[in-house]
């Protein structure tokens, strides 16, 4: 029967889905970035907060993208899942606070009942922070089953602390020479089928990823193609760029990205080679490799670092890709 009807209603889905949210549009993405960031900044909205922050002394880790499953084939995360749970053990040691960017679980492919009873070790790393009040959680487009306080209080209560906001934003700010502001968020903003008014966001959550679950439909299209992908980077760079005292943090493309791409040659994930360009976005890649490794964003007492864990000889191993301090990077632009 499941043949049967993936036959006749597949190529609709997946031609829904494209439609709707496979290629971004400026000015979508530019308008709802800008009302996030308002709400959140003016302290009108329950979308996010601002946490203030001594830029010599708070130290922040962010991964996003883990896209926990069940652990059957299908699952982009079970390879990575002793690098991500030792590079928190780390962090949680070394006193970081910890910013889980969205995605954390793949809802669209499996029941969160299901990716819970699977991964207990993982999220019970994650709940370390919470326990010291030094964990915040955003959604994202995979994981908006979140967006609502019910489910949340109801599938996660006997891991995390309750209540536990999960919130579309947040704001980091400091002062330097000036006040700056670092804006963190998924990235699915524009997105037609996951940022939207809560109706429609809850019938994704709760009608359209049971669907795709069942028919398989696998629509993830900026992580898996690489125009797509790109396109989202450069909207979200482009955003950015028109802000003098803040910089963007996202995830969702699956492709890491270190101050607009202005300082790396080594690496393929810049969006310009172009020393023109400000160094206003960063992305944080993901934590479901397909070769086990994460990538992340550490914010530690004035620097900002893109960073890689990797097993090499059966130990696990951090790697700094791109490092500058954030002094320098709100000074350029």
């Amino acid at each position: 029967m499941r043949r049967l009807l993936q036959k006749i209603f597949r190529p609709f889905f997946v031609w829904l889905a494209h439609k709707f949210s496979a290629d971004p549009k400026r000015e979508l993405v530019f308008k709802s970035l800008s009302k996030l960031y308002r709400a959140i900044s003016d302290n009108k909205s329950r979308k996010g907060i601002v946490i203030p922050i001594d830029i010599t002394k708070d130290s922040f880790i962010i991964f996003s993208d883990q896209h926990k499953g069940n652990k059957d084939h299908a699952d982009d995360f079970k390879n990575n899942e002793a690098n991500y749970i030792a590079a928190l053990n780390y962090y949680f040691k070394e006193r970081y606070r910890f910013i889980n960017l969205g995605d954390g679980e793949e809802l669209w492919k499996y029941p969160a009942t299901e990716v819970i009873k699977n991964y207990p070790d993982a999220l019970k790393a994650e709940a370390n922070f919470d326990f010291l009040n030094k964990y915040y959680r955003t959604f994202g487009n995979h994981d908006l089953l979140w967006k609502n306080k019910l489910d949340v209080t109801l599938l996660l209560k006997d891991i995390f602390k309750m209540p536990l906001p999960v919130y579309e934003g947040l704001i980091l700010r400091g002062m330097l020479n000036k006040r700056f502001s670092i804006f963190l968020t998924h990235g699915h903003q524009g997105d037609k089928m996951s940022d939207n008014n809560a109706l429609s966001t809850w019938a994704v959550a709760h009608l359209w990823a049971p669907i795709q679950r069942y028919l398989q439909v696998n629509v993830n299209t900026p992580a898996n193609d690489f125009y797509l992908r790109d396109k989202h980077n450069k909207l979200m760079y482009d955003w950015s760029s028109h802000k003098n005292d803040t910089i963007l943090i996202t995830g969702h493309t699956h492709k890491p990205v270190f101050a607009s791409g202005k300082y790396n040659k080594n690496f393929d994930y810049s969006i310009s080679d172009n020393e023109s360009v400000k160094p206003s976005y960063f992305n944080t890649g993901c934590c479901c490799y397909n070769d086990g490794d994460i990538t992340g964003i550490e914010i530690d007492k004035g620097d900002i670092r893109l960073v890689k864990w990797y097993t090499e000889h059966n130990e696990v191993k951090k790697m700094i890709l791109e490092e500058k301090k954030l002094e320098e990077i709100f000074k350029t632009l």
